[in-house]
């Protein structure tokens, strides 16, 4: 490939064809070669866009994950119950649109470079649930309760209902938004209804 037609390839398609590899060989086993081989350039040229495999998995992550993060930042100008329900269907589609990315977070989770990403992902997500479930106590839709502990537990039911559709192919992304938001706001105690 010549200097002029190695221009013509964006970022998009480069982090598009390590996304693909990385789901299909996995982090370790795709090298640097094999994207530059994807996408049609030299390693050379590679190089010269990012400095590492490293570097192109971390791009690759905050691409897939920008506009989820934007979006779910907005949701404190909505109305508390509304934004919970917007909150969970949100993470459930983007999780299963997004399956190629969360299969390689999944299978590469103790990756020691994406841990401060995964740490702030999280602190965020955290930030965004407590803010909700604070409007939503100051609104009196929601009873008091330990805001730290409910949105960790928020959180984590929302992953584990994406780990378990992932890797054992149950459940229905609708029903399962529903049931979710279902459970958190009304508990399955017979005297809450």
């Amino acid at each position: 490939m010549n200097q002029r037609s190695s221009n013509n390839v964006s970022k998009t398609r480069v982090l598009k064809a390590a996304l693909k590899l990385f789901s299909s060989k996995g982090y370790s086993g795709t090298k640097m070669t094999d994207i530059a081989q994807e996408v049609g350039l030299s390693v050379g040229a590679l190089y010269l866009r990012f400095k590492s495999k490293e570097e192109v998995c971390l791009e690759l992550i905050k691409d897939q994950t920008k506009d989820f993060s934007e979006f779910t930042k907005s949701l404190s100008s909505q109305p508390p119950l509304k934004a919970l329900k917007i909150y969970i269907d949100t993470n459930l589609e983007v999780a299963f649109k997004k399956k190629q990315l969360i299969s390689l977070l999944i299978k590469e989770h103790d990756m020691p470079f994406l841990k401060p990403f995964r740490k702030n992902f999280l602190k965020t997500q955290h930030d965004i649930i407590m803010d909700i479930l604070k409007a939503g106590i100051k609104s009196k839709d929601f009873r008091p309760l330990d805001i730290d502990d409910t949105a960790l537990m928020i959180f984590a039911c929302i992953r584990g209902g994406i780990l378990l559709r992932l890797r054992f192919e149950t459940g229905d992304e609708k029903k399962m938004g529903d049931s979710l938001y279902d459970l958190i706001t009304k508990g399955i105690r017979k005297d809450t209804i």
